[in-house]
């Protein structure tokens, strides 16, 4: 685990790993956790985070899996990067949480005009609910369409009630 002593605390975290070519199973799990915590690819196997002890200790346990696997893995906190690669590190964050916002409420405006019967519109519903704490989770620069998304899952919960 990183401590930061008397250094600058770091503000980004990288995984990087390498696993055997034998396989395709190991790098699409490897590739799911990290987008489970909305990391972005820098190369492939390199991907980035902003820093968090929450997040240190998630990319140990992705660390550890790849190691497992016959793999190799490194978690490395990173103190600065250019202002320009942490710009485009952090846009392209907001774009894909902008995007799972987008997903969202079309799903969201679908289900309000869409008849259902009421298991499957409750069963829809929590879907999306989850779906949105999730993205909310791993909106780490407040990317725009949270608020729309949110507005039609209450619209389409408000249907669910009549």
């Amino acid at each position: 685990m990183y401590v930061a002593t008397g250094m600058t605390a770091p503000r980004w975290l990288v995984l990087t790993w390498r696993l055997p070519a034998a396989s395709s199973t190991p790098r699409v799990a490897t590739w799911r956790s990290l987008q489970r915590l909305g990391a972005v690819t820098l190369t492939p196997g390199a991907a980035i985070l902003p820093y968090s002890e929450q997040l240190l200790e998630q990319l140990e346990w992705i660390a550890d899996d790849i190691v497992e696997r016959g793999g190799d893995a490194y978690v490395l906190p990173v103190i600065e990067l250019s202002e320009a690669e942490e710009s485009g590190i952090q846009r392209r964050m907001r774009e894909d949480r902008k995007q799972e916002y987008e997903e969202l409420r079309e799903a969201a405006e679908v289900l309000t005009r869409r008849p259902a019967q009421r298991p499957q519109l409750d069963r829809e519903l929590s879907a999306l609910q989850r779906g949105l704490a999730r993205a909310i989770e791993r909106d780490y620069f407040a990317s725009s369409g949270r608020t729309r998304a949110e507005k039609a899952i209450r619209l389409a919960r408000k249907r669910k009630e009549t």
